[in-house]
């Protein structure tokens, strides 16, 4: 037994019990000593545990332990030199360090991990720290974390990223108040980290199922409870999507998710050195294989056969559809892209009926259509045609023998287009076709004008259509010089954003 402040080594050696080592550091002068000699044996067990000579070293519950209302489990393997900062948010927490806990699980680190949070460990009181050999995936570490500590909740965050000093504080307050069986922390990108902004938007005490399952990532205040009732681990083993299997789970049995989105809580960081998991190229088939996973478990988990539905055709628009952005899928081998329609139409045919895919946008459900068929050639042309169909259109002079005003793109000539005339507040959109004129399509203030448009202000789009598929409508650009002073007295002007709108407010 320790004495008060001592930290216990609990060490699992091959095929013996557990043993007990106890630190107590700058008690007495007279066992500096011994003090010493058993850093240096600690030194030698982790050196062992690298070497695969022992299986777990653990420092034991922290001084927070019986106190800590959550509990802060970070998974840690080769995680410098951005390690330091995520300690250093935790450390900055306003939270009262009784009342959370910090279990820092390293994953058989070989880069200075292990040295750092050996430090960290020894200088925080309400850390418990759990080296062990190599498990190759973060869902082992995750899961002896929950099995380590007994806060009312856990939060699970990447030894790379960061935490807002109010983040703790404030998602269990929020959780206590409204009796939240989950709390989705706004997030923000750090170093070009992009993050769906749109989930949130704004605080909400019951958040729907389709809008949070829009983030499958495990950065949750989740109630212990709920683990415990159901039963909830991650999957452990190289399992893609592992995060998402879990927090899933935890959504279909949740009582309330709510998303708290007062300020940015959490920051998701692109690692220079691109070894964040999600980024790691996968096999189409095993990445597949773990969104048929998660696609069952929607299935299986949600009664609302309508809303699983829904919440199956959003996760294969953001999960497996992506696959065919025209920059990803055009450079990938031709090997690669069979591979890649192969899984995808098998999860086609299980999981999405064509009632399901009818309801996808542009360019989703024409990926879609061709996964169906399998038509690798088509998949092929849809990309390069939605590289021409994505281009910037601008209004600009009429050159040459023509006159008046010319809408040209960026990049190769579409085969047709309308505009559309969008009011603000407003749903009586108006929609023109447009003449062609090489190297684009003629435009007239006074055919803008000449439709029946209410009293408002408007944006104006191009529609473009080309080997007929019709893209997502794009905002026009403005011109400059007199061109821009001849629209201004037909009331079309020149937004903070550069494009062009039109004002038809009586005494503007």
């Amino acid at each position: 037994m320790a004495r008060p402040g001592g930290k216990v080594l609990c060490i699992q050696w091959p095929g013996i019990g557990r043993q007990s080592v106890s630190e107590e550091v700058g008690i007495l002068p007279m066992f500096q000593a011994k003090v010493g000699s058993l850093r240096r044996r600690a030194g030698r067990l982790v050196s062992q545990l690298l070497q695969g000579r022992v299986n777990t070293l653990d420092t034991g519950p922290s001084r927070s332990a019986a106190t800590a209302r959550v509990a802060v489990i970070v998974p840690v393997y080769n995680a410098m030199p951005y390690l330091g900062e995520l300690l250093e948010s935790l450390t900055a927490q306003d939270l009262d360090a009784g009342h959370f806990e910090i279990v820092l699980v390293d994953d058989g680190s070989t880069d200075g991990s292990a040295a750092l949070l050996d430090r960290f460990a020894r200088e925080h009181p309400n850390v418990r720290l759990i080296w062990q050999r190599n498990s190759g995936w973060p869902g082992q570490p995750r899961n002896r974390g929950i099995a380590a500590s007994r806060a009312d909740y856990v939060f699970f965050a990447d030894a790379d990223d960061v935490m807002a000093p109010q983040a703790l504080r404030s998602m269990v307050d929020f959780a206590d108040l409204h009796l939240s069986d989950m709390v989705l922390p706004r997030m923000a990108g750090l170093h070009g980290r992009r993050v769906n902004q749109a989930i949130f938007d704004r605080t909400l005490v019951d958040a729907p199922l389709r809008t949070v399952f829009a983030t499958l990532s495990p950065q949750k205040l989740i109630r212990r409870r709920l683990l415990q009732e159901h039963a909830l681990l991650f999957p452990e083993g190289r399992v893609r999507l592992e995060d998402g299997m879990l927090i899933s789970r935890c959504y279909l049995a949740a009582g309330r998710v709510s998303i708290l989105a007062e300020q940015d809580y959490y920051f998701l960081r692109a690692r220079d050195d691109g070894n964040n998991i999600s980024a790691r190229r996968s096999h189409p088939h095993s990445y597949t294989a773990s969104v048929h996973t998660i696609a069952g478990i929607i299935e299986q988990g949600c009664p609302d056969r309508q809303l699983a539905g829904e919440l199956v055709l959003d996760l294969y628009r953001r999960k497996i559809l992506r696959s065919y952005l025209p920059a990803r899928f055009l450079a990938m081998t031709p090997q690669r892209r069979r591979l890649t329609v192969t899984a995808h139409r098998q999860f086609v045919e299980q999981h999405l009926p064509t009632h399901l895919e009818a309801g996808l946008p542009y360019p989703f459900r024409e990926r879609s259509e061709r996964v169906r068929r399998g038509d690798m050639r088509g998949l092929v042309d849809l990309a390069a045609t939605e590289v021409v169909l994505g281009q910037q259109w601008k209004l600009q002079p009429a050159s040459g023998a023509q006159r008046g005003w010319l809408l040209a793109g960026t990049g190769e000539q579409v085969s047709a287009a309308r505009l559309l005339v969008r009011p603000r507040g407003g749903t009586a959109e108006v929609g023109l076709e447009l003449e062609r004129v090489p190297p684009g399509f003629a435009l007239s203030p006074q055919t803008v004008l000449a439709a029946p448009l209410e009293p408002r202000i408007h944006d104006l789009y191009l529609q473009p259509t080309h080997h007929g598929v019709t893209g997502t409508p794009k905002r026009i650009g403005s011109p400059t010089g007199q061109l821009a002073a001849d629209l201004g007295h037909a009331g079309i002007y020149t937004t903070r954003n550069g494009y062009l709108s039109l004002d038809l407010r009586a005494g503007r």
